[in-house]
């Protein structure tokens, strides 16, 4: 179990990795809770990130708690993910390109007793990270202009605590207990004046998850799931200097409110011989958001996403190549923002590799991400690599 134990002393650093560390350069994670982490870690990264009806030995799915159920009753698991991207946006004929990379995530969890299952983990809920300069018109002499640096970073993270009970006539049932904590920082410079933002939340609330499976024969299971979440406040506490100088400065606080939006999924898997073909639907109240710039507004994500994998054999006397696992998935949704009324589309592929190694498993996803938004408001291009490493160890005597 040594192995195990240097993980639980690594999470202890990740919430300081998160906060220190860039994983967007999106412009636009200026506005609310900054952008929305997604598909940058897990098993199924390589399938478009289905969850809602996966489960098996080797999968801490926390997307849908119930599936934890399907973990192998005589291991502890150990998930720790990655991520590399390269990001291109341009809008208004201007564009920006940066690569940023971070740990997206670590998992660990297992069978506490018979039908009861647990695990712990702590993901990236959403990042703000983005410098750019903006020249405007100054007021009443048009051929004059002013200059704006605008710099930002931070985020939010989830440490979330998933418990699944497996039931009879084939269902199971899960809670994730979540709760949402960060900083988000914010500087708007014009020449020898800034105004600095400095805004705090935290913040608990569940989400949960069922799952029924059905062995069909011997070589066909079928798996449905479904996943909601409600609406929960976020009290935002904000610090704001203001700056003229280099020494006058004025601090006020005041507390605005935003929300986690509800969600609610549903989805399916259909193992078939040795292939694995999974679906999901989510849709996200992101309308419950605020911008707080008349040109951004928020509204619903619709998402549809679909994979397959397959594993030409399990057999360990096999060869190497023969026990890898191939995966496929596409992701198709809406966009969660408009700009100046224009909506858009977005759209993702990827494909993946489930590598054996000793005592685990190495999953490995390659990506490319595109937003099209109407009238050429945005675009955003992003190109970029996950890998999660699953670490399973065997426990005999000991208990969780």
């Amino acid at each position: 179990m040594r192995v195990i134990k240097h993980i639980l002393l690594f999470l202890l650093f990740i919430p300081d990795m998160f906060a220190q560390n860039v994983m967007t350069s999106s412009p636009y994670s200026m506005f609310g809770l900054g952008e929305i982490a997604s598909g940058l870690y897990g098993q199924s990264a390589g399938m478009g990130g289905v969850a809602y009806g996966m489960h098996n030995p080797l999968l801490l799915n926390m997307e849908n708690p119930a599936g934890l159920a399907g973990v192998d009753t005589c291991r502890l698991l150990a998930d720790v993910s990655a991520f590399l991207k390269r990001e291109r946006y341009r809008s208004g004929g201007n564009s920006t390109e940066a690569f940023t990379g971070n740990v997206s995530a670590i998992t660990l969890g297992g069978r506490i007793m018979p039908r009861w299952y647990a695990a712990a983990g702590l993901t990236p809920y959403s990042s703000m990270g983005y410098y750019f300069k903006s020249d405007q018109p100054l007021e009443g002499t048009p051929a004059s202009v002013v200059s704006s640096l605008f710099e930002g970073d931070g985020g939010l993270s989830k440490a979330s605590l998933t418990h699944a009970i497996l039931l009879p006539a084939h269902f199971s049932v899960g809670i994730n207990l979540n709760y949402i904590f960060g900083n988000l920082s914010q500087t708007e410079t014009q020449e020898s004046m800034s105004v600095s933002q400095k805004m705090y939340t935290q913040s608990f609330y569940a989400d949960f998850g069922l799952q029924y499976q059905r062995q069909v024969n011997r070589q066909m299971q079928v798996t449905f799931g479904a996943v909601y979440g409600y609406k929960q406040r976020l009290k935002i506490e904000n610090t704001m200097a203001l700056t003229t100088g280099s020494l006058e400065t004025e601090t006020s606080k005041r507390n605005t409110n935003q929300y986690l939006p509800q969600f609610a999924g549903i989805g399916g898997a259909l193992r078939y011989k040795k292939w694995t073909y999974a679906l999901d639907y989510t849709l996200r109240k992101y309308s419950s958001l605020t911008s707080g710039d008349s040109r951004i507004k928020f509204n619903d994500k619709h998402e549809l996403r679909a994979g397959i994998s397959y594993p030409p054999t399990t057999y360990p006397s096999e060869g190497y190549w023969k026990r890898v696992t191939y995966k496929a998935g596409v992701t198709a949704s809406t966009p969660y923002y408009k700009i100046n009324g224009k909506n858009g589309f977005v759209w993702r592929a990827c494909i993946g590799l489930g590598l054996p190694v000793q005592n685990g498993q190495i999953n490995a996803a390659f990506f490319y991400d595109r937003l099209q938004m109407q009238d050429n408001a945005l675009q955003r291009n992003i190109i970029g690599l996950t890998v999660t490493y699953t670490l399973s160890e065997r426990f005999y005597n000991a208990k969780l």
